[in-house]
């Protein structure tokens, strides 16, 4: 049986990181890159970010640290030691990619600036992935997830109906997503500039996730760059630029919630609606006049809103679901996070790959979402797990023509 080649195979990653850059380094993992983490004495900070598997708190129990650094090797060194930061440029120097997020002169601290990277690494590609970038007049502040996502858009046009005479609250989503979504951009730009590094020179991608939230905030920006429009913030809903727009979340009998667009009810939309309404014996006055035209069933809304709710209420959500899918329309069940975890739909997908956790069994771990090309999790080339801190040092190290040979490995 011939095993796929891993379309990153090859490729030497160093990855210093304070927590920015991790997602990304776990996407170049997971492409076979070999990404070699590098943390200081007593393993890297984020190994102390819980949640924690079982509530343990010793390093190895992380349930973040297991997920974005799995298939990455480890090499412990303490940067204050001459020998060690030798060891980090010798690390340095035989790699493809320097992943940085220890901020805008982070490495620097550690010797390798702008101008040592061009005569130890020439031909290096230097992904740098910071809060907001190294220039610009916040380049040295710091942030946070709700930090990110307030200063870049997200926030503001997320929240809740205003009441009476209030502005609505405005919310901020949780979970990381700017270094998530500047995760996956500098992994794109990683591999892309691999493609066509200069070959006596470094290439630096500076990464801000300042600016990868402000492309990521959709309509809002179009709205007020073309037309000069601000959104409101709506309950569960997209920011728009008319104020209350209908409600599209309903309960449902089996205790969930069903998300029912009702704007855009073209003549098509309401006749699938009104058919399956008539076909479950479901009583209404849908087929009154005042809705035959869209202008009108806009200005007549609230009935139309009544008339699903109440629909929604005596049905299952799930089921709910899939007759829309029938009909066209688009109306999904809202699922809770552990309706996520056991959808068949992403099983069905091999989506949750089996992964070794801290005490050695299998464990599933969120997969990668695409299908038709080799990953470590589909073809893994050896060890699919987070490593322990210092595991790899003195095999990594081994091969490095160190000054003087590094301990604790």
């Amino acid at each position: 049986m011939t095993v796929p080649t891993l379309p990153l195979a090859g490729v030497r990653v160093v990855e210093l990181d304070d927590g920015d850059a991790q997602y990304t380094g776990m996407l170049l993992a997971a492409l076979g890159a070999d990404v070699v983490k590098v943390e200081p004495p007593g393993g890297a900070p984020a190994r102390s970010a819980g949640p924690f598997v079982g509530g343990v708190d010793d390093g190895a129990h992380s349930l973040p640290f297991l997920h974005y650094n799995v298939a990455k090797r480890s090499v412990v060194l303490d940067l204050d030691r001459p020998a060690d930061r030798a060891a980090l440029h010798e690390l340095v120097a035989a790699a493809d990619v320097l992943l940085d997020g220890l901020g805008p002169n982070g490495a620097a601290a550690h010797g390798l600036d702008d101008d040592t990277l061009e005569v130890l690494a020439p031909g290096l590609v230097h992904v740098l992935v910071t809060p907001f970038g190294r220039t610009g007049p916040w380049r040295d502040h710091r942030a946070s997830d709700v930090v990110s996502m307030s200063l870049g858009g997200v926030t503001g046009q997320t929240g809740y109906d205003a009441v009476g005479d209030e502005p609505g609250t405005p919310i901020t989503p949780v979970g990381h997503q700017p270094r998530h979504f500047g995760g996956v951009l500098a992994a794109v730009y990683a591999v892309a500039a691999l493609r066509d590094r200069p070959a006596h020179r470094v290439r630096t991608l500076d990464v801000a996730l300042h600016d990868s939230i402000a492309v990521s905030t959709e309509i809002p920006v179009s709205l007020w760059e073309f037309g000069g429009q601000e959104v409101f913030r709506h309950t569960g809903r997209h920011a728009a630029a008319v104020l209350h727009n209908p409600e599209w979340q309903f309960r449902c009998a089996d205790g969930g919630y069903l998300c029912a667009l009702t704007l855009y009810l073209n003549d098509r939309r309401f006749a699938a609606i009104l058919d399956w309404f008539d076909g479950a014996g479901f009583a209404h006055d849908l087929h009154a006049e005042r809705f035959v035209a869209e202008a009108d069933r806009v200005a007549n809304m609230a009935e139309i809103v009544d008339a699903i709710a109440r629909f929604c209420a005596g049905r299952d959500s799930v089921e709910l679901f899939h007759e829309a899918q029938r009909r066209a329309l688009p109306w999904a069940r809202i699922q809770p996070v552990a309706a996520v975890a056991a959808d068949p739909h992403l099983h069905a997908r091999e989506f949750f790959t089996p992964v070794e956790g801290p005490d050695g069994t299998p464990v599933p771990h969120p997969g990668l979402p695409w299908r038709g090309m080799p990953t470590v999790f589909t073809a893994p080339p050896g060890r699919v797990r987070a490593p322990h801190a210092g595991e790899d040092t003195a095999t990594v190290l081994g091969t490095l023509r160190a000054a003087d040979p590094v301990a604790g490995g």
